[in-house]
């Protein structure tokens, strides 16, 4: 039989609560031409754990990083999460803990925000960390805000080669509110933003800030030290957006001279889950926190001299702000921001380097096994990190397809905006590889490529 938590007698009894002596009096105010008369075209009912059985058949179809290797990056990466991560997120006073509201309410989840905050601020390279937003995306959407407010100026510059989705919600965010977009495009060769035309365009004296992505979706790291420099030069900001994993291997752009650095936590932690709930982080420098959306919490002292923690900025619509909130940005992402916590705290400095060079090193490996290939080459000739770009003798869909059904998850294609055709492919290899698989990966595709 069906599973229906309401009886008969339920029903009855709740309609006469209301007043009530059938469910069509309840539905009386739905005019009748939109209402259907008629039963819903749907299989018979089945027991719990007969629907259990088909549900879990349906799920079997599914093809997962559990059932394939992957290779997939472009922002969502398979990476190890130690199983304590899970034990101790899984708290209860973590887990139905919600965004704080009240300054002060909630000690242990502030404690918690206010650590991850100081982690992710060492991490970037930046002093002030906000509690997060949705996502990486949201997060350099908001950065771009930010340079608009603080420099008055309603003009950005943007590296071409940033996530195409992270595009789309800039222009989503930006356009409405009057802000100009300037996409530069990359160097054809390298695969490194265009210093010189940025420096052309912010020579202008109109533009609030530049952005870039490093490394970007070409998986080139960007020169973020000489963008910087002229950024500097023309009293203009640099906003940065990462992959937070990079700064275990090399500078932080903080530390580079940028003055806003953003990135998506994904890689700090968070598992794949079909594009989410993920962790945007936004860290800046001092005099741009007034700036900075969302929450920050800080380390205190009561009246009575007593220790603790406090939101002591949160700048949104919902609270005194309204109309003059830095940003309408409705939540935060706090539990996974503790996830992020949590998990660089057990690995500490030292293994988060370690793994960082490790995704370096694997990457490496691999690229130089499918160059080796009859047909294949380097996409870009840009130094990467753990995601590289290829050129294909075939379509980047076909080699995809057939890697797939091969059991790989081969990459991600790039858009033929960026790779200049439809034969480019962006690879992504982390830790969760070995060189047994690495090896795997390019004989596969040496033999998809062979039957063409």
């Amino acid at each position: 039989m069906g599973y229906n938590v309401h009886t008969g007698s339920d029903v009855q009894a709740m309609l006469e609560v209301m007043g009530l002596s059938s469910i069509e009096q309840l539905f009386a105010d739905i005019p009748s031409q939109v209402r259907l008369r008629r039963e819903l075209d749907l299989p018979p009912a089945l027991s719990e754990w007969e629907l259990m059985r088909d549900v879990r058949a349906m799920a079997d179809k599914n093809s997962t990083t559990l059932t394939h290797a992957s290779f997939l990056g472009g922002g969502a990466y398979e990476h190890y999460i130690p199983a304590v991560v899970d034990a101790i997120v899984s708290r209860g006073e973590f887990l139905t803990a919600y965004t704080p509201y009240q300054p002060e309410m909630s000690q242990g989840l502030l404690q918690a925000l206010f650590e991850f905050q100081v982690l992710v601020g060492r991490l970037l390279g930046q002093e002030s960390v906000n509690c997060s937003v949705y996502d990486g995306a949201t997060a350099l959407a908001e950065s771009c805000w930010m340079l608009c407010s603080a420099s008055g100026k309603r003009r950005v510059v943007v590296a071409q080669a940033i996530w195409p989705e992270y595009r789309e919600v800039l222009a989503t965010y930006l356009t409405p509110r009057g802000v100009t977009i300037d996409h530069v495009a990359q160097d054809a060769v390298t695969g490194l933003a265009d210093v010189a035309a940025m420096a052309a365009l912010v020579a202008t004296g109109d533009v609030a800030g530049v952005v870039l992505q490093s490394p970007n979706a070409l998986g080139v790291i960007e020169d973020v030290a000489a963008l910087s420099q002229v950024c500097k030069q023309n009293k203009t900001l640099l906003a940065v957006c990462v992959n937070p994993l990079l700064c275990g291997w090399l500078e932080a752009p903080g530390k580079l001279g940028a003055d806003i650095v953003v990135c998506e936590g994904q890689p700090l932690g968070l598992p794949l889950n079909a594009g989410g709930p993920y962790v945007g982080i936004i860290a800046c420098a001092k005099p741009l926190e007034r700036y900075l959306p969302g929450r920050l919490v800080g380390r205190v002292h009561d009246l009575n001299g007593k220790l603790g923690y406090a939101l002591i900025k949160e700048d949104r619509e919902q609270h005194v702000a309204r109309d003059k909130a830095t940003s309408h940005i409705c939540s935060n992402q706090a539990l996974n921001a503790i996830r992020a916590a949590i998990h660089l705290s057990c690995l500490g400095e030292s293994n988060f380097m370690r793994i960082a060079e490790a995704n370096a090193a694997n990457a490496v490996m691999l690229r130089e096994l499918l160059v080796a290939i009859p047909g294949v080459k380097l996409l870009r000739s840009g130094v990467h990190f753990n995601e590289f770009a290829i050129e294909l003798p075939v379509t980047a869909a076909q080699f995809c397809a057939k890697m797939r059904d091969a059991g790989f998850f081969a990459g991600v294609p790039i858009a033929a905006d960026l790779a200049g055709h439809e034969r480019g492919l962006l690879i992504a290899v982390t830790e969760t590889k070995n060189r047994s698989d690495l090896e795997a990966y390019a004989k596969q595709a040496g033999i998809s490529l062979e039957v063409r």
